[in-house]
């Protein structure tokens, strides 16, 4: 089985990582930014983030999937 996050638990580690929320739109959207990049996170409280579409976060970001793997303790 692959990498799985809850949208809250990844918005948790970008938090950690320096990224802040810049706004919502439209309730499903919600803009992060650390500045330097900024990055929109879908909200959807009931469903689980793929190791696929992680990774496509990630690699947005600039971050290593170690760093998201040493967060959890994996």
């Amino acid at each position: 089985m692959g990498l799985v996050l809850k949208s809250r638990e990844f918005i948790k580690f970008m938090e950690q990582q320096g990224y802040g929320l810049i706004r919502s739109t439209g309730g499903s959207h919600h803009i992060y930014s650390n500045g330097v990049r900024t990055l929109p996170i879908p909200i959807h409280p009931n469903k689980d983030f793929n190791e696929d579409f992680i990774r496509k976060l990630l690699r947005e970001a600039g971050i290593d999937k170690k760093e998201l793997l040493n967060y959890l303790g994996r």
